[in-house]
Protein backbone atom coordinates (compact mmCIF):
# COMPACT_ATOMS: atom_id res chain seq x y z
CA UNK A 1 0.00 0.00 0.00
CA UNK A 2 2.12 2.91 -1.12
CA UNK A 3 -0.22 5.53 -0.63
CA UNK A 4 -0.72 5.02 2.71
CA UNK A 5 2.41 7.14 4.16
CA UNK A 6 0.01 9.99 3.44
CA UNK A 7 -3.01 8.81 5.27
CA UNK A 8 -4.05 9.43 9.10
CA UNK A 9 -7.23 8.96 9.70
CA UNK A 10 -6.82 8.69 12.86
CA UNK A 11 -6.67 12.68 12.98
CA UNK A 12 -9.88 14.19 13.28
CA UNK A 13 -8.51 17.66 13.69
CA UNK A 14 -7.48 17.69 10.20
CA UNK A 15 -7.69 21.48 8.54
CA UNK A 16 -9.83 21.64 5.35
CA UNK A 17 -6.37 22.42 3.76
CA UNK A 18 -5.08 19.30 5.35
CA UNK A 19 -7.90 17.08 3.97
CA UNK A 20 -7.86 19.42 0.35
CA UNK A 21 -4.20 18.45 0.24
CA UNK A 22 -4.25 14.54 1.26
CA UNK A 23 -7.07 14.76 -1.57
CA UNK A 24 -5.18 15.73 -4.33
CA UNK A 25 -2.47 13.42 -3.40
CA UNK A 26 -4.66 10.45 -3.18
CA UNK A 27 -6.09 12.10 -7.32
CA UNK A 28 -2.87 12.09 -7.72
CA UNK A 29 -2.44 8.24 -6.76
CA UNK A 30 -5.21 6.72 -8.84
CA UNK A 31 -4.10 8.68 -11.87
CA UNK A 32 -1.25 6.48 -11.72
CA UNK A 33 -2.09 3.78 -10.53
CA UNK A 34 -5.41 2.63 -13.00
CA UNK A 35 -4.24 2.68 -15.99
CA UNK A 36 -6.51 1.55 -19.00
CA UNK A 37 -5.45 -0.88 -21.65
CA UNK A 38 -7.88 1.41 -24.00
CA UNK A 39 -6.27 4.38 -25.39
CA UNK A 40 -8.25 7.56 -24.69
CA UNK A 41 -9.43 6.27 -21.17
CA UNK A 42 -8.71 7.42 -17.75
CA UNK A 43 -10.12 7.41 -14.24
CA UNK A 44 -12.43 9.61 -13.23
CA UNK A 45 -11.89 10.71 -9.67
CA UNK A 46 -14.26 10.87 -6.74
CA UNK A 47 -13.97 11.00 -2.99
CA UNK A 48 -15.19 13.91 -0.74
CA UNK A 49 -16.98 16.27 -2.73
CA UNK A 50 -16.60 19.71 -0.82
CA UNK A 51 -14.15 19.52 2.21
CA UNK A 52 -15.02 21.96 4.29
CA UNK A 53 -18.27 20.94 3.89
CA UNK A 54 -17.93 17.25 4.89
CA UNK A 55 -15.37 18.65 7.59
CA UNK A 56 -18.32 20.57 9.58
CA UNK A 57 -20.90 18.26 8.96
CA UNK A 58 -23.26 16.28 11.37
CA UNK A 59 -22.16 12.71 10.53
CA UNK A 60 -19.24 12.11 7.77
CA UNK A 61 -21.03 9.95 4.80
CA UNK A 62 -19.60 7.78 2.31
CA UNK A 63 -21.92 6.90 -0.38
CA UNK A 64 -19.72 3.70 -2.58
CA UNK A 65 -21.77 3.23 -5.88
CA UNK A 66 -20.68 0.46 -8.94
CA UNK A 67 -18.92 2.90 -11.98
CA UNK A 68 -19.28 6.11 -13.46
CA UNK A 69 -19.74 6.78 -17.41
CA UNK A 70 -19.07 8.85 -20.04
CA UNK A 71 -18.70 7.85 -23.57
CA UNK A 72 -19.10 5.31 -25.77
CA UNK A 73 -17.52 4.93 -28.98
CA UNK A 74 -19.29 3.44 -32.68
CA UNK A 75 -19.33 -0.29 -31.10
CA UNK A 76 -20.90 0.97 -27.82
CA UNK A 77 -17.46 0.16 -25.60
CA UNK A 78 -16.92 2.70 -22.24
CA UNK A 79 -14.22 5.49 -22.62
CA UNK A 80 -13.42 8.85 -21.60
CA UNK A 81 -12.36 9.87 -18.08
CA UNK A 82 -10.08 12.27 -17.70
CA UNK A 83 -12.34 14.34 -15.09
CA UNK A 84 -13.06 15.32 -11.77
CA UNK A 85 -16.62 13.73 -10.66
CA UNK A 86 -16.28 15.76 -7.15
CA UNK A 87 -16.20 19.00 -9.20
CA UNK A 88 -19.09 18.06 -11.39
CA UNK A 89 -20.94 17.81 -8.26
CA UNK A 90 -19.96 20.81 -6.59
CA UNK A 91 -20.99 22.82 -9.56
CA UNK A 92 -24.60 21.59 -9.92
CA UNK A 93 -26.68 24.02 -8.35
CA UNK A 94 -30.50 22.10 -9.73
CA UNK A 95 -31.10 18.20 -9.58
CA UNK A 96 -32.60 19.03 -13.24
CA UNK A 97 -29.00 19.73 -14.46
CA UNK A 98 -28.07 15.64 -13.58
CA UNK A 99 -29.75 14.85 -16.94
CA UNK A 100 -28.97 11.57 -17.05
CA UNK A 101 -27.68 10.75 -13.52
CA UNK A 102 -30.96 11.82 -11.82
CA UNK A 103 -32.58 8.46 -11.05
CA UNK A 104 -28.98 7.70 -8.97
CA UNK A 105 -28.60 11.34 -7.28
CA UNK A 106 -31.88 12.17 -6.62
CA UNK A 107 -32.11 9.75 -4.24
CA UNK A 108 -28.58 10.08 -2.66
CA UNK A 109 -30.07 13.99 -1.97
CA UNK A 110 -32.93 13.03 0.23
CA UNK A 111 -31.04 10.25 1.78
CA UNK A 112 -28.32 12.34 2.89
CA UNK A 113 -30.60 15.49 3.78
CA UNK A 114 -32.38 13.38 6.29
CA UNK A 115 -29.00 11.61 7.92
CA UNK A 116 -27.73 15.22 8.16
CA UNK A 117 -30.76 17.36 9.17
CA UNK A 118 -32.22 14.92 12.52
CA UNK A 119 -33.15 12.07 10.50
CA UNK A 120 -36.51 13.84 8.76
CA UNK A 121 -38.52 11.40 6.24
CA UNK A 122 -39.56 11.16 2.86
CA UNK A 123 -42.74 13.21 3.62
CA UNK A 124 -41.25 15.58 6.09
CA UNK A 125 -38.53 17.15 3.34
CA UNK A 126 -39.04 19.52 0.96
CA UNK A 127 -39.10 18.75 -3.23
CA UNK A 128 -35.81 19.08 -4.31
CA UNK A 129 -37.34 19.54 -7.84
CA UNK A 130 -38.29 23.15 -6.33
CA UNK A 131 -35.64 23.41 -3.64
CA UNK A 132 -32.42 23.39 -4.88
CA UNK A 133 -30.59 24.30 -1.66
CA UNK A 134 -31.17 20.28 -0.73
CA UNK A 135 -27.98 19.83 -3.18
CA UNK A 136 -26.04 21.06 -0.47
CA UNK A 137 -26.73 17.59 1.03
CA UNK A 138 -24.97 15.44 -1.71
CA UNK A 139 -21.90 18.23 -1.54
CA UNK A 140 -21.76 17.55 2.17
CA UNK A 141 -20.85 13.62 1.87
CA UNK A 142 -18.37 11.61 -0.23
CA UNK A 143 -18.86 9.33 -2.84
CA UNK A 144 -16.57 6.93 -4.55
CA UNK A 145 -17.15 4.20 -7.16
CA UNK A 146 -15.50 0.53 -7.26
CA UNK A 147 -14.61 1.13 -10.95
CA UNK A 148 -12.37 4.43 -11.25
CA UNK A 149 -12.55 4.10 -15.24
CA UNK A 150 -16.00 4.84 -17.54
CA UNK A 151 -18.37 1.78 -17.73
CA UNK A 152 -22.19 1.11 -18.24
CA UNK A 153 -25.01 2.56 -16.95
CA UNK A 154 -25.73 -0.61 -16.01
CA UNK A 155 -23.00 -2.60 -14.12
CA UNK A 156 -22.76 -6.39 -14.60
CA UNK A 157 -21.42 -8.12 -11.28
CA UNK A 158 -18.48 -9.65 -12.90
CA UNK A 159 -17.11 -6.05 -14.14
CA UNK A 160 -17.30 -4.53 -10.47
CA UNK A 161 -15.98 -7.59 -8.55
CA UNK A 162 -13.54 -7.51 -11.10
CA UNK A 163 -12.35 -4.12 -10.06
CA UNK A 164 -12.78 -4.45 -6.56
CA UNK A 165 -10.26 -7.30 -6.88
CA UNK A 166 -7.84 -5.52 -9.07
CA UNK A 167 -7.86 -2.17 -7.08
CA UNK A 168 -8.51 -3.39 -3.44
CA UNK A 169 -6.09 -1.95 -1.86
CA UNK A 170 -6.44 1.52 -3.27
CA UNK A 171 -9.85 1.61 -2.41
CA UNK A 172 -9.42 0.64 1.06
CA UNK A 173 -7.01 3.07 1.68
CA UNK A 174 -9.11 5.84 -0.33
CA UNK A 175 -11.98 4.44 2.74
CA UNK A 176 -9.44 5.42 4.98
CA UNK A 177 -8.65 8.57 3.84
CA UNK A 178 -12.51 9.73 4.07
CA UNK A 179 -12.93 8.00 7.59
CA UNK A 180 -16.88 8.59 7.31
CA UNK A 181 -18.84 7.69 10.53
CA UNK A 182 -21.68 6.42 7.71
CA UNK A 183 -20.88 3.97 4.94
CA UNK A 184 -23.57 3.76 2.35
CA UNK A 185 -22.91 0.72 0.00
CA UNK A 186 -25.46 1.02 -2.73
CA UNK A 187 -25.06 -2.49 -4.52
CA UNK A 188 -21.70 -2.52 -3.54
CA UNK A 189 -20.74 -3.43 0.02
CA UNK A 190 -20.94 -7.02 -0.06
CA UNK A 191 -17.90 -6.95 -1.62
CA UNK A 192 -16.35 -5.13 1.02
CA UNK A 193 -17.36 -7.61 3.72
CA UNK A 194 -14.47 -9.76 4.40
CA UNK A 195 -11.62 -6.42 4.29
CA UNK A 196 -13.69 -4.04 6.32
CA UNK A 197 -13.93 -7.07 8.77
CA UNK A 198 -17.49 -7.06 9.23
CA UNK A 199 -17.70 -10.83 8.38
CA UNK A 200 -18.47 -12.10 12.39
CA UNK A 201 -20.79 -8.38 12.58
CA UNK A 202 -24.28 -8.90 13.41
CA UNK A 203 -26.34 -8.07 10.56
CA UNK A 204 -29.77 -6.15 11.21
CA UNK A 205 -32.26 -5.12 9.27
CA UNK A 206 -34.66 -2.21 8.20
CA UNK A 207 -36.82 -2.74 6.16
CA UNK A 208 -34.78 -3.21 2.64
CA UNK A 209 -31.05 -2.43 4.21
CA UNK A 210 -29.13 -4.29 6.05
CA UNK A 211 -26.46 -2.66 8.51
CA UNK A 212 -23.58 -3.79 10.52
CA UNK A 213 -22.52 -1.55 13.80
CA UNK A 214 -18.92 -2.00 14.06
CA UNK A 215 -16.32 0.32 15.74
CA UNK A 216 -18.51 3.21 16.20
CA UNK A 217 -19.48 3.23 12.96
CA UNK A 218 -22.50 2.11 10.92
CA UNK A 219 -21.99 0.03 7.62
CA UNK A 220 -25.31 0.50 5.47
CA UNK A 221 -25.77 -2.56 2.76
CA UNK A 222 -28.72 -1.38 0.35
CA UNK A 223 -29.94 -1.53 -3.45
CA UNK A 224 -28.11 0.68 -5.69
CA UNK A 225 -29.65 4.45 -5.77
CA UNK A 226 -31.23 3.78 -9.31
CA UNK A 227 -32.94 0.78 -8.13
CA UNK A 228 -35.74 0.06 -10.34
CA UNK A 229 -39.18 -0.15 -7.95
CA UNK A 230 -40.79 -2.59 -10.76
CA UNK A 231 -37.56 -5.26 -9.87
CA UNK A 232 -37.18 -4.39 -6.26
CA UNK A 233 -40.67 -3.96 -5.08
CA UNK A 234 -38.94 -0.55 -3.18
CA UNK A 235 -39.74 2.46 -3.54
CA UNK A 236 -37.80 5.72 -4.15
CA UNK A 237 -39.61 7.12 -0.86
CA UNK A 238 -38.77 3.56 1.35
CA UNK A 239 -35.31 3.56 -0.17
CA UNK A 240 -34.46 6.75 1.51
CA UNK A 241 -36.86 6.17 4.85
CA UNK A 242 -34.60 2.85 5.35
CA UNK A 243 -31.48 4.32 5.02
CA UNK A 244 -32.47 7.26 7.32
CA UNK A 245 -34.04 4.77 9.92
CA UNK A 246 -31.04 2.71 10.12
CA UNK A 247 -28.50 5.54 10.59
CA UNK A 248 -30.79 6.96 12.81
CA UNK A 249 -30.78 4.07 14.99
CA UNK A 250 -26.88 3.70 15.43
CA UNK A 251 -26.84 7.29 15.64
CA UNK A 252 -29.24 7.01 19.02
CA UNK A 253 -28.15 3.86 20.70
Amino acid sequence: MLWRQFVSSTNQNMTVQDLTNKIKEFDTFVNSTIISQQEDTYPILDGIIDPERFITAKYKVLWILKEPYDDFDEDGTPFGGGWDLKAVIKSKNSIHEYTGGKPTFKPMVYASWGILNDFYLWDDMNNVEKDPSMLNALKSVAYINVKKLPGRKSTHYSICNEAYKSHKDLLLEQIELINADIIIGGGTLHHFIKDLQLSGVERHTQGSANFFLNDNKIYIQAYHPAQRTSSTGVSQEQYCNDIILAVKTWATQ
